[in-house]
């Protein structure tokens, strides 16, 4: 007689998941924990600096070995320790329509930016003019890192997982955005929230249309790697 329930071998059965309840003591730390540990670039550097702690590498450049110390264990703390997929954080697979939106908020910022560098041109900031004297390969190493580790780090899983935990969307973008401005504006001036930051703008815009990760590195690789071009200039004519 076949039982009411059907029963599946070990071998079939999918991998656990966490259950998500909104709510609940068990979601909140273990979301809060791996919030922390998304944004650990902003204040890991700054402990390390508290205790005492030198470490070899230093200037813009190093950002990139702390977006890496910060998403190696925050990729294992959500399939080990949240039992989730990376498409719970935005990693899957874009559509053709997902790059494509990436491509025309590229063309509207390069559009944007244009108009204000050539009728409003704003000042020389010191941020650009740092990271257009470092090597070439380093700053290639930062386009890179910041497109790929940052989409991670501070869209895709805060985005996630505070959506989860208030069950409003806006709030999360809401709570995450200042986190992402504040530094470039420290780092490039106040002028870099009418030229560079549109790109802000549209990284967001395109994430709360697609919910995607891999069309929003796209987007963000695109609006970073011009930089390449003072950088260039400076080696050359250095």
């Amino acid at each position: 007689m076949e039982p009411t329930s059907r029963s599946r071998t070990p071998s079939a059965e999918p991998r656990a998941e966490v259950p998500v309840v909104r709510g609940s003591t068990r979601l909140w730390v273990i979301s809060i924990v791996g919030i922390a540990l998304a944004y650990s670039p902003m204040w890991l550097p700054r402990v390390v600096e508290a205790v005492g702690i030198v470490p070899e590498f230093g200037g813009p450049a190093s950002s990139i070995v702390w977006n890496v110390l910060a998403v190696v264990p925050l990729l294992a703390y959500v399939l080990i320790v949240e039992r989730r997929p990376l498409a719970s954080l935005g990693l899957r697979r874009p559509r053709g329509k997902d790059l494509e939106w990436a491509l025309i908020l590229f063309g509207i910022v390069m559009a944007w930016q244009w108009v204000v560098r050539t009728f409003f041109p704003p000042a020389n900031d010191p941020g650009t003019a740092t990271i257009a004297a470092l090597p070439i390969v380093a700053v290639i190493g930062m386009i890179f890192s910041s497109a790929i580790f940052e989409e991670i780090l501070y869209r895709g899983y805060p985005i996630e997982r505070l959506t989860e935990l208030t069950g409003r969307r806006w709030l999360a973008f809401a709570l995450t955005i200042p986190l992402f401005v504040a530094p470039h504006l420290v780092f490039f001036g106040v002028q870099w929230l009418w030229t560079a930051g549109v790109g802000t703008i549209a990284l967001y815009v395109l994430y709360a249309r697609t919910r995607n990760l891999p069309a929003c590195m796209l987007l963000h690789f695109c609006l970073n790697a011009p930089i390449l071009i003072p950088t260039i200039a400076t080696a050359l004519g250095g």
